[in-house]
């Protein structure tokens, strides 16, 4: 379990380090595909056990996937002068639409809307 609390510690860093737009231009292009990201993120880990990410001792290929996307998006951000504080805003706009199936779903969901992300 401690492996699954570091991995969703790890998850908010990566999402903080993102501050930016996905390609529509705009810093809600950018918030909308960084709530896409995790969603896909949480329907990975919705799929697993609490034995099987306990076990966890390397990197997932759909988290390493996860952080390739957010340096896109990080990149593009860039590019567009979004604010850490404006992402954070747009993404708590957003949170809402984020489901989960399972225990561990929720947990990072549960995660995101008490601590954040940009923080």
């Amino acid at each position: 379990m401690r492996k699954f609390v570091m991995l969703v510690a790890a998850l908010g860093l990566v999402a903080g380090a993102c501050g930016g737009d996905s390609g529509g231009g705009s810093c809600e292009s950018v918030a909308d595909d960084a709530i896409q990201v995790f969603q896909e993120v949480i329907d990975e880990f919705d799929n697993m056990t609490l034995e099987e990410a306990g076990t966890l001792d390397d990197e997932p290929a759909f988290v390493t996937d996860m952080e390739a996307k957010f340096e896109a998006l990080q990149e593009e951000a860039d590019d567009l002068g979004c604010s850490d504080a404006e992402m954070e805003e747009l993404f708590l706009a957003r949170i809402d639409n984020l489901t989960a199936e399972g225990l561990l779903g929720e947990m990072m969901i549960q995660e995101f809307q008490n601590q954040g992300v940009f923080e």
